[in-house]
């Protein structure tokens, strides 16, 4: 048995693991390889977040939490009706067979 196979699989996969590595070419106008592949951002390219007062953060907490109760409480009368349906459709099926 040849055991070419097996090679042609190693040099595939060299390949595909090359081709997952960064390349060295140039992709845009000047160097701005570093700024792409660096750790580090400038403080103008982070992000900025809004300022928002305590009593306005304090309410938009209380809206979420309205909200996640609701769709809560909708999701669970949701799982007790499938529940009871499929229920009564395993107890149809019992007796009928």
């Amino acid at each position: 048995m040849s055991s070419a196979g097996h090679i042609l699989d190693m040099i595939k996969r060299i390949r595909q693991n090359r081709s997952l590595q960064p390349s060295k070419k140039q992709k845009f106008k000047g160097s701005n390889r570093e700024q792409i592949y660096s750790d580090k951002l400038n403080p103008e390219d982070q992000a900025k977040f809004k300022i928002v007062s305590e009593e306005k953060l304090n309410e938009l907490k209380l809206q979420i939490r309205e909200r996640a109760k609701k769709e809560r409480k909708e999701e669970m009368i949701l799982f007790a009706i499938f529940l009871v349906v499929g229920l009564i459709i395993t107890i149809a099926f019992i007796l009928y067979n």
